[in-house]
């Protein structure tokens, strides 16, 4: 172009010049190369514009069909995706213990523990080896209806929620469904009660609990109970009925006990509840009376180092559960503990020691034949009921 515009100043020139002293022919054969000249060069602009939109609309198509490309393939992969998730999610209903999915059942057992302020319960059908896996997921379930029912007429049936019917099928694999629970429910605490049947001869009751404690020494627990021989099958269809649902309640009532006593160390631990399961069993159940003193002795020291308790409540407490179950000299030592700790909190910054804790640890060295010891607790306990007095009066303590 840049040419063009020189030559077409340089004919201007010479057509000036012979327009002064050329012919009238010279000047016209001159004005006929000029339009001609100029025709080949509007030709020639024509043609490099024609090739650069030419280039231009081939760089769209091209940018075009990339993005055609790019776009269906990225619709397919998000196809592919969807279609993987979808078989993931059927996948995890088909193999999970429960019929929802994770986020559902998660939200459920949040919702039913209060955040997990209170343990789950949860109450899986028995497995029996002598059905096919479909036969043991369709049922009947044995076993659930008399767990249950021995749970709720329980008088601490309220330190757990209680969610039967939230397994729809047995643990046929134990340890993996197991797992696949403790994944779904994270960080809530969490009771399983669930067993096997062999043979249809045999049953193997067995507990799992997790988050129940906050420590990493013991993050899980579980109970296998000693395998349970079924009755025998009599000819009268009555007599054989009235054994199957004695047996059943017996299965009841144990794994309710189990249960009650895992849920007292978790309020003990967690909310610095003082346990009670103990004083609730009936008089006949001493030896179970007993047994559970003694596994909740040692929840104390769970709960003192964690201060959820003081030290006065938490070993006056320990000292009545090894009482209880009659360990007197760990009942002994960890009262004396109790007193030292109790008089030392007269006269200083300390807190107190309660009425009723007083009472209690003066109870246990009486029965424990420290009648000294028990004399200064009851000092004790008449200075702090004059104090309480004299604070409800408005008078100065004295």
């Amino acid at each position: 172009m840049f040419t063009s515009l020189s030559s077409l100043s340089g004919n201007l020139l010479t057509l000036y010049k012979l327009k002064q002293d050329g012919s009238y022919r010279t000047q016209q054969d001159l004005l006929h190369a000029l339009r001609v000249e100029e025709s080949e060069n509007a030709h020639q602009r024509t043609l490099e514009r024609d090739e650069i939109n030419a280039r231009e609309r081939a760089r769209e198509a091209t940018a075009g069909n990339r993005y055609e490309i790019e776009r269906d393939w990225r619709q397919a992969h998000i196809g592919i995706q969807v279609k993987a998730a979808q078989e993931r999610m059927d996948r995890q209903l088909e193999e999970s213990p429960f019929s929802y999915s994770q986020e559902e059942f998660y939200g459920i057992v949040y919702e039913a523990t209060r955040g997990g302020t209170i343990p789950a319960l949860l109450i899986a059908p028995f497995y029996r080896d002598d059905l096919s896996g479909q036969e043991n997921d369709e049922g009947p379930h044995s076993f659930r209806v008399s767990i249950r029912q021995a749970w709720l007429q329980s008088e601490w049936s309220t330190d757990l929620a209680c969610l039967d019917g939230a397994l729809s099928r047995p643990l046929r694999n134990t340890d993996m469904d197991i797992l696949i629970l403790q994944r779904s429910l994270q960080d809530l605490p969490v009771v399983l009660v669930y067993g096997g049947v062999q043979s249809n001869r045999r049953v193997w009751p067995s507990l799992y609990a997790w988050n129940i404690v906050d420590s990493p020494e013991l993050r899980s627990v579980q109970v296998s109970f000693p395998p349970i021989s079924l009755p025998i099958i009599e000819p009268s269809h009555q007599a054989h009925a009235t054994r199957r649902l004695a047996f059943e309640d017996e299965l009841g009532g144990s794994t309710a006990i189990t249960v009650g006593l895992i849920a007292e160390w978790f309020h003990l631990v967690r909310h610095g509840r003082m346990p009670r399961l103990h004083t609730m069993l009936p008089s006949n159940m001493s030896p179970e009376r007993r047994v559970i003193a003694a596994g909740l002795a040692a929840s104390f020291d769970v709960a003192l180092e964690r201060d959820r308790i003081d030290i006065v409540s938490g070993r006056a407490g320990q000292a009545a559960m090894y009482l209880e179950s009659g360990l007197r000299q760990q009942a002994e030592n960890a009262a004396l503990l109790a007193l030292t700790a109790a008089e030392s909190g007269f006269g200083n910054s300390s807190p107190r020691a309660s009425i009723s804790t007083l009472r209690q640890l003066s109870s246990t060295l009486d029965s424990l034949g420290r009648t000294n010891e028990a004399d200064r607790v009851r000092r004790l306990l008449e200075s702090t009921a004059r104090n309480h007095i004299f604070r409800n009066l408005g008078w100065r303590n004295r």
